[in-house]
């Protein structure tokens, strides 16, 4: 998937108002896709996925980061993203539809938090950022 010149603008903007809620608006996404998507919760049994458990912040912290990371290096998500693609294909082996569901929830995060933000526009551009961070997190389990 191509990002246009428009579309890496609109994301950066769009992620650059989310830098300072990492942790709430991760553990949110993680608990909007484990209530949506329960099968997603398999990898984490070990996890408190309550609302407002210290894991569940830590996580979306975690995931957060690594979105705000791709964004920040655009051109080279691969490169940004390589250790992380490693990890969940070699080590944690999680579902690759998980990355798209996530990216479904963390794209309904933004709208709550940011509705006048995200115009269709921006929808349409973070839609494709997401696509590719996903697309760069399974194409090492091939």
């Amino acid at each position: 998937m191509v990002l246009s010149a428009a579309d890496k603008t609109n994301v950066k903007g769009i992620i650059a108002k989310i830098g300072g809620h990492c942790e709430d608006y991760g553990a949110e996404c993680l608990e909007r896709m484990f209530v949506v998507y329960p099968q997603t919760k398999t990898y984490f049994p070990h996890f408190d996925v309550h609302h407002g458990s210290a894991q569940m912040k830590t996580h979306g912290r975690k995931v957060v980061a690594a979105l705000i990371e791709a964004a920040n290096h655009i051109d080279d998500i691969a490169g940004a993203l390589s250790k992380l693609s490693d990890l969940h294909a070699h080590k944690l082996r999680v579902d690759p539809v998980n990355f798209k569901l996530l990216g479904q929830c963390f794209l309904v995060v933004v709208g709550i938090h940011h509705p006048s933000a995200l115009t269709p526009e921006v929808h349409a551009s973070l839609d494709k950022f997401l696509c590719a961070v996903a697309t760069v997190l399974t194409a090492k389990y091939r």
